[in-house]
């Protein structure tokens, strides 16, 4: 389905979210420059860059994920740059075992664990995002399977990974079962998703097709409470959470100069990615 975002809507609302977030004890100065913006952007909303339409085609799970395998890969994700560094240090910490990479795409999270000495079992429900993965050569077993059920034995992994994915499934407890399920006792689950008030401030999962064009899959919202009913649910325990922050370095990888300036101020610290560390009973 085609779909037409305005870029107006999207530099007026930075704008505010950054007033916002300065009100009340904020630097008024930096207040006044922010209104004396938005008031010269709504003065010329005829004119570019505020007129500018970007067309986006929406495509569901599947169709998204098959179409994005031929660019996944491409540098210049920038939530990547964020979630990965983080993610690493806490693979880093699990002793090597049987894994399943759950959601695995084209294979980047499969990779990090075979570094680390797993024996790992790589599972996605897009034929197109295995075939990437399956090409890198990687010492791994690639299967396609999705959330329910996993197509594991009970007991039969010391650590699942889901990396940037629960985030397309409407309920959590089922997925959060079946990881719980498959895990030995003592086994771990390490899982990355794009943070709740990411995805409430315009966070979607936005990317370039191979022809250039835009596309969109959605990414839906869970809050933090969500998340904690499906761990209990599935008798997990938290042994870590973090939240990795909006930095430069995201903001640098974001589109245009003119996203660019107003996103800073609206982002900036700003929580972007949400990593547990969970355990079997």
């Amino acid at each position: 389905m085609e779909h037409e975002a305005k870029l107006e809507r999207l530099l007026i609302g930075m704008r505010g979210l950054a007033l916002l977030r300065g009100w009340p004890f904020g630097d008024p100065a930096r207040a006044d420059d922010q209104f004396q913006a938005m008031t010269e952007s709504l003065a010329h909303r005829d004119e570019p860059p505020m007129n500018e339409a970007l067309d986006v085609t929406a495509l569901d799970h599947a169709e998204g994920y098959a179409a994005w395998s031929e660019t996944y890969d491409d540098p210049g994700n920038a939530l990547l740059l964020v979630e990965e560094p983080i993610l690493r240090s806490l693979l880093a910490h699990i002793p090597p075992g049987d894994a399943a990479d759950v959601a695995c795409g084209t294979g980047r999270v499969t990779a990090i664990l075979c570094e680390l000495g797993h024996r790992v079992k790589a599972l996605d429900p897009s034929e197109a995002m295995l075939e990437r993965a399956r090409d890198k050569g990687l010492p791994a077993s690639f299967v396609n399977g999705s959330f329910d059920p996993l197509p594991l034995e009970d007991d039969s992994v010391d650590l699942v990974t889901c990396a940037l994915a629960l985030t397309h499934v409407t309920d959590l407890g089922s997925p959060l079962r079946e990881f719980a399920r498959v895990l030995r006792p003592g086994g771990r689950a390490i899982l990355s998703d794009i943070h709740p008030i990411a995805v409430a401030t315009g966070g979607q999962a936005f990317f370039r097709q191979a022809d250039g064009s835009r596309a969109v899959t959605i990414n839906h919202q869970h809050w933090v409470s969500d998340y904690l009913r499906a761990f209990f649910g599935a008798g997990l325990t938290i042994e870590r959470c973090e939240e990795p922050l909006v930095d430069d370095v995201f903001i640098a990888g974001l589109g245009s100069e003119d996203v660019r300036s107003v996103a800073g101020p609206a982002l900036t610290g700003l929580p972007l990615a949400l990593i547990w560390v969970l355990r079997a009973g």
